[in-house]
């Protein structure tokens, strides 16, 4: 009976811990939207904030901008996707091993360090392509500027295809080879095939992965920020943070945005179930399930050296661009009699703050990491080992954080701290940054954990509970060795989101707790770009070094 009672306890725990994670800071920034003052301070209800809003002009051109650039580079990069994806999974193109390793290597690059590279190649006035092709003789001023709606654009399909590609690769492999072959069998080209039967097929996944992948790229921030604010492009999260930083800051409209903007996402949920409610899609049956891929013939090298030009100028290519970079006496002038120099990296590398901000960064990393682990693993396990009736409610909780961009959990948890007293002692600590990286990553950590928990027979733990054993123990010493492996591809994958995060954070760090990826941001745009430029560089080797260990442990590119 005490075991029982101990096992209700900590269920209830969860379920409350994870509400006033998720739940409780959104609710806090609904509130706070219909408020007069800044959290913490004595105000009253009014409409004041949504008036200032809608009156902004560049308030309101920021919500729209938002969600036509978020709907272009989606549709654009889910097009790629889904022809990436069939090529990888269905058919015979060589070296599909090699793709789906530099697919899973892209998807791990955080966007700031890139997009520092693609300035150096594109900039208007030193990118070197742009340079390279002004020596022309028929060529006057700057071909391309990175500092566009093109350029903010291009760059969320170069980094957020391989997104695409990792979510839909499951539904890919899991489709019967004979569906396609009865298309083929009609007459029908390869081509003709993937849009008229594979795709209608497979629309619930594209469409689920078309959202949930829209909302996220709705939560930008690096990009925008470095492109945009050149050009005075402004998207919401741009906007919030720009309003933000005013003196004093302009709370009541930033949260009157982020109510709005709450408000559009969940219709864009209620608008997916409905278009794919009362439909079939049915793709696997236990009539003779094939997977065999489809040859196709001559085309297959072209499609081989289409998707290594596409990875080798998206990954490498910006790659090596900020790896130069890092070396050049002034970012971008190649032109200088004696253009590199080592300087940067000594003062990076000798520099305190780095040191700081690297000591903040592993202990950030590692604190997430661990927390998650058991979190996440507590969460699943609840959801898909118990009956208790709150697990559906857990469940939804547990994907709540796809449907909040960054910026604006940042500014939820920001409310919920300053606004509630006893919680204001987390602003500007370790504590707040790893609970919004907790939260942020909650939704992949809790599935991963799932696909895992699923797959250990329940009479295992029957066999243990006969033999005497607590709940608590049956959990430690047969759930978490089974599932190591999970424990340990988890752990990794938040440690590279802690170590390259920034929307999420960037409303509740201090100086004393400064991480690397916010002193790279602070080093780029204010202070030498250069050395921003090295601390992008070692982000980036860190990143893709622990993405290399998160390989080794099974966590692949279209694995179910």
């Amino acid at each position: 009976m005490r075991t029982i009672d101990l096992k209700i306890l900590l269920i209830i725990f969860v379920l409350i811990v994870v509400a006033l994670m998720t739940v409780y800071p959104l609710g806090i920034l609904v509130y706070g939207s219909f408020r007069s003052d800044a959290p913490g301070k004595v105000g009253e209800f009014t409409l004041d904030g949504y008036r200032e809003a809608f009156a902004d002009s560049t308030i309101v051109k920021a919500f729209w901008t938002t969600f036509w650039v978020g709907s272009v580079r989606t549709v654009l990069s889910m097009a790629l996707a889904i022809f990436f994806c069939w090529v990888i999974v269905r058919t015979d193109t060589p070296g599909r091993g090699l793709l789906e390793f530099l697919l899973w290597i892209n998807f791990f690059l955080p966007n700031l360090p890139l997009t520092m590279g693609w300035i150096l190649i594109l900039d208007p006035t030193y990118g070197l392509f742009n340079q390279l092709l002004g020596k022309l003789p028929f060529v006057e001023g700057p071909v391309f500027n990175i500092y566009s709606y093109a350029g903010i654009i291009l760059m969320h399909i170069g980094l957020g295809t391989s997104t695409k590609v990792l979510m839909l690769a499951p539904a890919f492999r899991n489709m019967d080879a004979a569906i396609e072959e009865a298309g083929a069998a009609c007459g029908s080209s390869n081509i003709r095939t993937l849009v008229s039967v594979t795709f209608p097929l497979l629309l619930p996944a594209v469409m689920g992965a078309t959202l949930l992948t829209f909302i996220r790229s709705l939560e930008s921030f690096e990009i925008e920020f470095l492109l945009g604010t050149p050009a005075k492009i402004y998207v919401y999260s741009t906007k919030v943070y720009d309003l933000l930083r005013w003196e004093p800051p302009r709370f009541p409209p930033a949260t009157a945005l982020s109510g709005l903007f709450l408000l559009s996402i969940f219709m864009c949920v209620f608008i997916y179930r409905k278009a794919i409610a009362h439909r079939e899609y049915t793709t696997v049956t236990g009539k003779g399930f094939r997977t065999r891929p489809i040859k196709l013939g001559k085309w297959k090298y072209l499609t081989f050296i289409v998707l290594i030009l596409y990875l080798s100028v998206f990954t490498l290519l910006p790659v090596v661009t900020l790896v130069l970079g890092t070396f050049m006496r002034i970012s971008g002038m190649f032109d200088l009699p004696d253009p590199y120099t080592l300087a940067h990296w000594k003062d990076v590398l000798s520099d305190p703050v780095f040191t700081g901000s690297l000591m903040n960064s592993i202990i950030v990393a590692s604190g997430a990491a661990l927390s998650g682990m058991f979190l996440y693993a507590i969460i699943s396990y609840i959801i898909n080992r118990t009956k208790v009736r709150g697990r559906r409610i857990l469940e939804f909780m547990s994907w709540l954080p796809w449907a909040v961009p960054g910026i604006l959990l940042a500014l939820a948890l920001l409310w919920a701290v300053l606004g509630t007293g006893l919680l204001v002692p987390l602003y500007g600590t370790p504590y707040i940054l790893i609970i919004a990286i907790l939260i942020k990553e909650m939704p992949i950590g809790v599935r991963i954990m799932d696909g895992s928990m699923v797959q250990v027979h329940k009479e295992l733990e029957e066999a243990a509970s006969v033999a005497g054993d607590s709940w608590f123990g049956t959990f430690r010493r047969i759930m978490v060795p089974l599932l190591s492996p999970s424990f340990i591809t988890i752990g990794v994958i938040i440690f590279l989101a802690s170590m390259k995060e920034i929307s999420g954070i960037i409303l509740l760090y201090s100086p004393n707790w400064r991480v690397l990826s916010i002193l790279m941001l602070e080093n780029y745009i204010a202070f030498s770009p250069e050395k921003g430029m090295v601390v992008g560089v070692i982000i980036t080797f860190i990143v893709i070094a622990m993405a290399l260990v998160a390989r080794s442990f099974g966590l692949k590119v279209g694995k179910d």
